[in-house]
């Protein structure tokens, strides 16, 4: 497991791409022979690249992409709690549909002690989280993306053409300031547009740091999305605006 100290390097690195370990040791008030402790550690992983000094996401995570293992323990706390009101939003006999992700992870979680509902998923880890649930469960075939554990592709996209939900409970890599959402791999927006066509009401699940984060590739228009669990700070004005032009429901989890 990693320390928070850990996290928030990923995190920063998440933000910026790379930094100096001078400016890691500033920044998180501890001295550069820590910083560089973590970063062996976290290189050992194979989560940071290292050269003169500086310090980067490897290639295949610069969009960021951060394992669902490690994605799960950053801003944990935060997580948990946007997961408990999610769950809270779910009614006896609803049909549900979770995307891939840490939150909507911790939402099946939430989930299992839960009234009956049925739920259709692409990620291989709610599938497993829920197995000796009472929860009607059904997992979408198709190709498997390692990094999410999810499946993706032509066959998981036509299994959610073929059904319709009450509610969807979607998470984001980022958020641009037109409030589309956005993801770092391209193979997964085929399947979140999908999910979203097919449920009645879409659920985004996104902590604040999120607002501040933007993606290649969009796969969500504001017009789409119902309601906003989230933590404060409150999103960039900008945002908050688009929120109000198309009466999205803002909810935060931190303030109830």
């Amino acid at each position: 497991m990693l320390k928070t100290r850990q996290q928030l390097i990923l995190e920063i690195l998440g933000k910026k791409g790379s930094v100096s370990v001078q400016e890691l040791s500033e920044q998180l008030k501890v001295s550069a022979v820590t910083i560089r402790k973590d970063l062996t550690e976290l290189e050992s992983h194979f989560l940071v690249v290292r050269q003169r000094g500086a310090v980067s996401l490897p290639a295949f995570q610069r969009q960021p992409y951060i394992p669902q293992r490690i994605r799960q323990e950053m801003q944990g706390n935060v997580k948990r709690l946007i997961a408990k009101r999610a769950a809270f939003m779910v009614e006896p006999g609803d049909s549900i549909i979770l995307d891939s992700g840490s939150t909507t992870l911790m939402i099946a979680e939430e989930l299992k002690q839960h009234s009956f509902a049925s739920i259709a998923t692409n990620s291989i880890s709610i599938a497993h989280e829920l197995a000796d649930s009472n929860h009607a469960l059904a997992l979408a075939g198709g190709q498997m993306l390692n990094h999410s554990m999810c499946t993706s592709g032509p066959a998981a996209e036509n299994f959610f053409r073929s059904i319709s939900a009450t509610k969807m409970f979607v998470g984001t890599t980022g958020i641009r300031d037109t409030l589309e959402l956005t993801t770092g791999l391209m193979a997964e927006v085929g399947i979140k547009a999908a999910m979203i066509e097919a449920a009645q009401q879409v659920i985004l699940v996104a902590d604040s740091q999120k607002f501040h984060r933007n993606s290649m590739f969009t796969f969500c228009p504001p017009e789409k999305i119902s309601t906003i669990i989230t933590t404060t700070p409150a999103p960039p004005e900008k945002i908050l605006s688009i929120i109000e032009q198309h009466g999205i429901e803002l909810i935060y989890a931190d303030q109830l």
